[in-house]
């Protein structure tokens, strides 16, 4: 039995005692209990920054834009490569998002890509730690700070990333986190909101159920415009147990996906990997590879049929992103094209890492 599946069994063993318990208890339907206040001290243990969980990721984001008072006006900016959910929770805020190209090793956006396409109402740079790759982003804080510009995390997949030994969601004035069901750890749908700005804590604490704030003779009433986006006891009883042994679990993804990372390259000789900077630790959420034109990587996919396509279509051609969002005709290009180019594996919780690092065991120097 390998290292991954005497984890899987401990944390499945107590995921069954913590729903049945839960179920008995009675207390499974109210606010911030048991497995909620949990899941959140452990977040914080591993991130260093106040957590707040959410119902989903997509919510966290618009948590942290919301809670940063990024509304109608103001201009996001986020890179061409992301899967949609990140420019709908722009939308949802009202504001509008900009997207930037992205460097082609990283696929993460560089000070540069962001320059080029500022608005006089750009307020904010939604960070996108593409398969959980920090690269670049400490970069891109720095150019946000100099500007006066707020730097949120879309760390929906990087749970566990470092960049210079500082954790992913440490890096920028807030960060969101997904639980959905690819990411390094899971309860179906679920997210998270960081903040080390008391102020910001706060409101997205309000925002996050009806706007309510306590007042000094203990009722909670309505202070900003809000929502419900909590996290139920339920996702927190099956999240509780993947973070207590989060640091194991990270140890055999990455020793899985630097297995992947071995192999891949022969698919192809015109395969490359996606670079890490020197100073990031990837969460690896995914393991993903670029062919040099997109014939190549459907061929690849023809003759390697474990291998995806990570998202159904290049941002740009998303309809919604279509209508709403600002972008260069270059960057459409640019951003179809290495959609077209881009494939890999997703290292899903709960799969058999060894049986996929076995797929790829068998791959000669390839032709594609």
């Amino acid at each position: 039995m390998t290292t991954q599946h005497r984890l899987q069994e401990r944390i499945e063993a107590r995921i069954r005692e913590n729903l049945l318990g839960l179920v008995d208890s009675k207390q499974w339907n109210i606010y911030r209990g048991r497995f909620v206040n949990a899941v959140q001290a452990r977040a914080e243990e591993l991130l260093g920054v106040p957590c707040l969980t959410t119902n989903a990721g997509t919510s966290a984001i618009e948590l942290a834009l919301r809670a940063h008072g990024i509304g109608p006006g103001d201009d996001v900016v986020i890179p061409s490569s992301t899967f949609v959910a990140t420019a709908q929770a722009v939308l949802l805020t009202g504001a509008r998002p900009v997207l930037c190209d992205v460097d082609d090793a990283t696929f993460n956006p560089e000070p540069e890509h962001v320059a080029a396409v500022l608005t006089p109402g750009t307020k904010a740079v939604l960070f996108v730690h593409t398969f959980g790759n920090p690269s670049g982003a400490g970069r891109v804080a720095a150019f946000c700070a100099e500007r006066g510009l707020l730097m949120l995390e879309d760390a929906a997949q990087a749970l566990g990333g470092r960049l210079g030994g500082r954790p992913i969601g440490s890096l920028g004035d807030g960060a969101a986190f997904s639980f959905n069901t690819s990411k390094p750890v899971s309860c179906g749908d679920g997210g998270m909101f960081a903040a080390a700005d008391p102020e910001v804590y706060e409101r997205a604490k309000a925002i996050r159920h009806a706007g309510l704030r306590e007042v000094p003779d203990g009722r909670f009433l309505a202070h900003e415009i809000g929502g419900k986006s909590l996290m139920t006891e339920f996702q927190a009883a099956v999240l509780e147990p993947q973070l207590d042994v989060f640091e194991e679990l990270a140890r055999v993804r990455v020793d899985t996906a630097l297995l992947l990372r071995e192999q891949l390259p022969k698919v192809s000789p015109h395969a490359r990997l996606q670079h890490i900077d020197d100073d990031a630790v990837s969460a690896w959420q995914r393991v993903a590879i670029t062919l040099d034109t997109p014939a190549r990587a459907e061929q690849a996919l023809v003759e390697h049929p474990w291998l995806e396509r990570f998202y159904a279509a290049a941002l740009v051609d998303e309809p919604v992103v279509a209508r709403h969002a600002v972008y260069t005709e270059e960057i459409a290009h640019r951003c179809r094209d290495q959609w077209g180019r881009l494939v890999g594996v997703t290292l899903w919780p709960f799969q058999d890492f060894a049986e996929l690092v076995g797929r790829t065991a068998d791959l000669k120097d390839g032709h594609v």
